[in-house]
Protein backbone atom coordinates (compact mmCIF):
# COMPACT_ATOMS: atom_id res chain seq x y z
CA UNK A 1 0.00 0.00 0.00
CA UNK A 2 1.45 3.37 -1.02
CA UNK A 3 2.15 6.11 1.52
CA UNK A 4 -0.43 8.46 -0.02
CA UNK A 5 -3.18 5.82 0.25
CA UNK A 6 -2.25 5.16 3.89
CA UNK A 7 -2.47 8.90 4.63
CA UNK A 8 -5.92 9.12 3.02
CA UNK A 9 -7.18 6.09 4.98
CA UNK A 10 -5.80 7.56 8.20
CA UNK A 11 -7.57 10.87 7.58
CA UNK A 12 -10.85 9.10 6.78
CA UNK A 13 -10.59 7.13 10.02
CA UNK A 14 -9.90 10.30 12.00
CA UNK A 15 -12.96 11.83 10.35
CA UNK A 16 -15.07 8.85 11.44
CA UNK A 17 -13.81 9.22 15.00
CA UNK A 18 -14.76 12.91 14.92
CA UNK A 19 -18.28 12.01 13.76
CA UNK A 20 -18.52 9.36 16.52
CA UNK A 21 -17.41 11.92 19.11
CA UNK A 22 -20.03 14.46 17.99
CA UNK A 23 -22.70 11.73 17.90
CA UNK A 24 -21.91 10.61 21.45
CA UNK A 25 -22.00 14.21 22.64
CA UNK A 26 -25.39 14.75 21.02
CA UNK A 27 -26.80 11.55 22.56
CA UNK A 28 -25.48 12.43 26.01
CA UNK A 29 -23.33 9.30 26.23
CA UNK A 30 -20.75 10.68 28.67
CA UNK A 31 -18.37 7.70 28.86
CA UNK A 32 -18.52 7.10 25.12
CA UNK A 33 -17.96 10.80 24.43
CA UNK A 34 -14.87 10.90 26.65
CA UNK A 35 -13.59 7.64 25.12
CA UNK A 36 -14.13 8.77 21.53
CA UNK A 37 -12.61 12.21 22.22
CA UNK A 38 -9.56 10.49 23.74
CA UNK A 39 -9.24 8.10 20.78
CA UNK A 40 -9.64 11.01 18.36
CA UNK A 41 -6.80 12.84 20.09
CA UNK A 42 -4.56 9.76 20.07
CA UNK A 43 -5.13 8.96 16.38
CA UNK A 44 -4.83 12.61 15.31
CA UNK A 45 -1.58 13.01 17.27
CA UNK A 46 -0.31 9.71 15.82
CA UNK A 47 -1.10 10.87 12.28
CA UNK A 48 0.61 14.20 12.90
CA UNK A 49 3.67 12.51 14.41
CA UNK A 50 3.88 10.12 11.47
CA UNK A 51 3.58 12.94 8.92
CA UNK A 52 5.98 15.40 10.52
CA UNK A 53 8.54 13.05 12.03
CA UNK A 54 8.34 9.30 11.42
CA UNK A 55 7.97 9.39 7.64
CA UNK A 56 10.95 11.74 7.32
CA UNK A 57 13.40 9.41 9.06
CA UNK A 58 16.14 7.62 7.06
CA UNK A 59 15.28 4.03 6.15
CA UNK A 60 17.58 2.55 8.82
CA UNK A 61 16.10 4.70 11.60
CA UNK A 62 12.57 4.17 10.33
CA UNK A 63 12.94 0.41 10.61
CA UNK A 64 14.16 0.63 14.20
CA UNK A 65 11.44 3.12 15.19
CA UNK A 66 8.28 2.29 13.24
CA UNK A 67 7.01 -0.71 15.23
CA UNK A 68 7.97 0.74 18.60
CA UNK A 69 6.12 3.95 17.74
CA UNK A 70 2.86 2.23 16.84
CA UNK A 71 3.13 -0.26 19.70
CA UNK A 72 3.43 2.68 22.10
CA UNK A 73 0.36 4.29 20.51
CA UNK A 74 -1.68 1.09 20.93
CA UNK A 75 -0.51 0.77 24.54
CA UNK A 76 -1.52 4.36 25.33
CA UNK A 77 -4.92 3.84 23.70
CA UNK A 78 -5.53 0.58 25.58
CA UNK A 79 -4.60 2.07 28.96
CA UNK A 80 -6.67 5.20 28.36
CA UNK A 81 -9.79 3.30 27.28
CA UNK A 82 -9.46 0.95 30.24
CA UNK A 83 -9.19 3.79 32.75
CA UNK A 84 -12.15 5.65 31.23
CA UNK A 85 -14.44 2.60 31.04
CA UNK A 86 -13.27 0.42 33.94
CA UNK A 87 -16.46 1.00 35.98
CA UNK A 88 -18.87 0.39 33.07
CA UNK A 89 -16.94 -2.05 30.91
CA UNK A 90 -18.82 -3.51 27.95
CA UNK A 91 -17.96 -6.71 26.09
CA UNK A 92 -16.95 -4.87 22.92
CA UNK A 93 -14.69 -2.53 24.90
CA UNK A 94 -13.06 -5.48 26.70
CA UNK A 95 -12.44 -7.19 23.35
CA UNK A 96 -10.98 -3.99 21.91
CA UNK A 97 -8.63 -3.43 24.84
CA UNK A 98 -7.52 -7.08 24.63
CA UNK A 99 -6.83 -6.73 20.91
CA UNK A 100 -4.88 -3.52 21.49
CA UNK A 101 -2.76 -5.32 24.10
CA UNK A 102 -2.16 -8.16 21.63
CA UNK A 103 -1.23 -5.63 18.97
CA UNK A 104 1.35 -4.14 21.34
CA UNK A 105 2.95 -7.54 21.94
CA UNK A 106 2.99 -8.39 18.23
CA UNK A 107 4.43 -4.97 17.41
CA UNK A 108 7.32 -5.50 19.81
CA UNK A 109 7.79 -9.01 18.45
CA UNK A 110 8.04 -7.76 14.86
CA UNK A 111 10.46 -5.06 16.00
CA UNK A 112 12.70 -7.72 17.54
CA UNK A 113 12.32 -9.93 14.46
CA UNK A 114 13.38 -7.15 12.07
CA UNK A 115 15.98 -5.37 14.20
CA UNK A 116 17.45 -7.74 16.78
CA UNK A 117 17.11 -11.44 16.06
CA UNK A 118 14.95 -13.40 13.63
CA UNK A 119 12.10 -15.16 15.42
CA UNK A 120 11.63 -17.69 12.61
CA UNK A 121 15.03 -19.32 13.08
CA UNK A 122 17.08 -17.48 10.46
CA UNK A 123 20.67 -16.54 11.20
CA UNK A 124 20.10 -12.77 10.96
CA UNK A 125 17.25 -10.38 11.66
CA UNK A 126 14.56 -10.14 8.97
CA UNK A 127 15.30 -6.56 7.95
CA UNK A 128 14.32 -7.07 4.29
CA UNK A 129 10.68 -6.91 3.23
CA UNK A 130 11.28 -10.05 1.17
CA UNK A 131 11.61 -11.98 4.45
CA UNK A 132 7.99 -11.32 5.38
CA UNK A 133 6.40 -14.23 7.23
CA UNK A 134 3.41 -15.22 9.36
CA UNK A 135 4.29 -12.99 12.34
CA UNK A 136 4.19 -9.86 10.19
CA UNK A 137 0.90 -10.86 8.57
CA UNK A 138 -0.61 -11.64 11.98
CA UNK A 139 0.43 -8.26 13.35
CA UNK A 140 -0.96 -6.42 10.32
CA UNK A 141 -4.22 -8.39 10.40
CA UNK A 142 -4.78 -7.78 14.12
CA UNK A 143 -3.98 -4.08 13.65
CA UNK A 144 -6.53 -3.69 10.84
CA UNK A 145 -9.22 -5.63 12.72
CA UNK A 146 -8.62 -3.58 15.86
CA UNK A 147 -9.33 -0.33 14.02
CA UNK A 148 -12.81 -1.73 13.34
CA UNK A 149 -13.43 -2.86 16.91
CA UNK A 150 -12.24 0.52 18.24
CA UNK A 151 -14.87 2.25 16.13
CA UNK A 152 -17.55 -0.21 17.29
CA UNK A 153 -16.51 0.19 20.93
CA UNK A 154 -16.87 3.96 20.60
CA UNK A 155 -20.35 3.86 19.04
CA UNK A 156 -22.19 0.98 20.73
CA UNK A 157 -23.72 2.23 24.02
CA UNK A 158 -24.17 0.08 27.09
CA UNK A 159 -27.42 -1.86 27.32
CA UNK A 160 -30.41 -0.36 29.10
CA UNK A 161 -30.69 -1.26 32.77
CA UNK A 162 -33.07 -0.02 35.46
CA UNK A 163 -31.23 2.11 38.03
CA UNK A 164 -34.10 3.41 40.13
CA UNK A 165 -34.58 2.37 43.75
CA UNK A 166 -38.29 3.24 43.69
CA UNK A 167 -40.38 0.01 43.60
CA UNK A 168 -43.36 1.83 42.07
CA UNK A 169 -41.28 3.14 39.18
CA UNK A 170 -39.67 -0.27 38.82
CA UNK A 171 -43.06 -1.93 38.60
CA UNK A 172 -44.14 0.50 35.87
CA UNK A 173 -41.06 -0.49 33.87
CA UNK A 174 -41.70 -4.16 34.61
CA UNK A 175 -45.11 -3.94 32.91
CA UNK A 176 -43.54 -2.40 29.80
CA UNK A 177 -40.89 -5.14 29.69
CA UNK A 178 -43.60 -7.74 30.12
CA UNK A 179 -45.52 -6.34 27.13
CA UNK A 180 -42.34 -6.41 25.05
CA UNK A 181 -41.48 -9.98 26.09
CA UNK A 182 -44.96 -11.11 24.96
CA UNK A 183 -43.97 -10.20 21.38
CA UNK A 184 -41.59 -13.18 21.24
CA UNK A 185 -42.64 -16.60 20.09
CA UNK A 186 -42.77 -19.37 22.73
CA UNK A 187 -39.26 -20.54 23.62
CA UNK A 188 -37.07 -21.54 26.53
CA UNK A 189 -35.66 -18.00 26.67
CA UNK A 190 -39.16 -16.51 26.80
CA UNK A 191 -40.17 -18.82 29.64
CA UNK A 192 -37.05 -17.84 31.54
CA UNK A 193 -37.82 -14.16 30.93
CA UNK A 194 -41.37 -14.60 32.21
CA UNK A 195 -40.13 -16.29 35.39
CA UNK A 196 -37.79 -13.38 36.09
CA UNK A 197 -40.59 -10.89 35.38
CA UNK A 198 -43.14 -12.58 37.62
CA UNK A 199 -40.63 -12.89 40.46
CA UNK A 200 -39.66 -9.26 39.91
CA UNK A 201 -43.29 -8.09 40.13
CA UNK A 202 -43.83 -10.13 43.29
CA UNK A 203 -40.87 -8.50 45.02
CA UNK A 204 -41.58 -4.98 43.75
CA UNK A 205 -45.15 -5.16 45.08
CA UNK A 206 -44.21 -6.78 48.39
CA UNK A 207 -45.09 -4.79 51.53
CA UNK A 208 -45.94 -6.00 55.06
CA UNK A 209 -45.14 -2.90 57.08
CA UNK A 210 -41.52 -3.96 57.62
CA UNK A 211 -39.63 -1.13 55.88
CA UNK A 212 -36.27 -2.91 55.87
CA UNK A 213 -37.63 -6.13 54.35
CA UNK A 214 -39.64 -4.15 51.81
CA UNK A 215 -36.49 -2.30 50.78
CA UNK A 216 -34.59 -5.55 50.28
CA UNK A 217 -37.49 -7.02 48.34
CA UNK A 218 -37.56 -3.94 46.13
CA UNK A 219 -33.83 -4.27 45.43
CA UNK A 220 -34.32 -7.94 44.59
CA UNK A 221 -37.17 -7.00 42.27
CA UNK A 222 -34.96 -4.53 40.38
CA UNK A 223 -32.19 -7.14 40.05
CA UNK A 224 -34.64 -9.69 38.65
CA UNK A 225 -36.12 -7.07 36.32
CA UNK A 226 -32.70 -6.21 34.93
CA UNK A 227 -32.03 -9.91 34.32
CA UNK A 228 -35.34 -10.17 32.45
CA UNK A 229 -34.33 -7.13 30.38
CA UNK A 230 -31.12 -8.89 29.39
CA UNK A 231 -32.97 -12.06 28.45
CA UNK A 232 -35.37 -10.32 26.06
CA UNK A 233 -33.00 -7.50 24.94
CA UNK A 234 -35.50 -4.84 25.99
CA UNK A 235 -34.84 -1.18 25.19
CA UNK A 236 -37.35 1.64 25.87
CA UNK A 237 -37.42 2.60 22.18
CA UNK A 238 -37.64 -0.97 20.85
CA UNK A 239 -40.98 -2.17 19.45
CA UNK A 240 -40.02 -5.44 17.74
CA UNK A 241 -38.28 -8.61 18.97
CA UNK A 242 -34.60 -8.95 18.04
CA UNK A 243 -33.14 -11.73 15.93
CA UNK A 244 -29.84 -13.59 16.15
CA UNK A 245 -27.74 -10.68 14.87
CA UNK A 246 -29.53 -8.28 17.19
CA UNK A 247 -28.75 -10.52 20.15
CA UNK A 248 -25.09 -10.63 19.11
CA UNK A 249 -24.91 -6.82 19.01
CA UNK A 250 -26.76 -6.69 22.35
CA UNK A 251 -24.17 -9.07 23.81
CA UNK A 252 -21.36 -6.82 22.57
CA UNK A 253 -23.04 -3.91 24.36
CA UNK A 254 -23.56 -5.79 27.63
Amino acid sequence: MSLSVMVIISLIYIGLLFVATMYNHQKGEKDLFISSAFALFVYAATHLGNTLWLSSLPASELLSTHYLYYAAVSAALAVGLFLINREKMRVIMSITIGLLALEVLLGYAVHIDRNVVALNGLATANASLSNSWLLWDLRDGISQFTTLTVLLALTLPKIYQVETDDPAEGYTIQKKVNQFADLYKPSKRKRRTNVFLSSSAENLCFYTGDEEESQYRGEAGILLLNEAIKQCCYEPHRTKPVGLFGRFVYWLRS
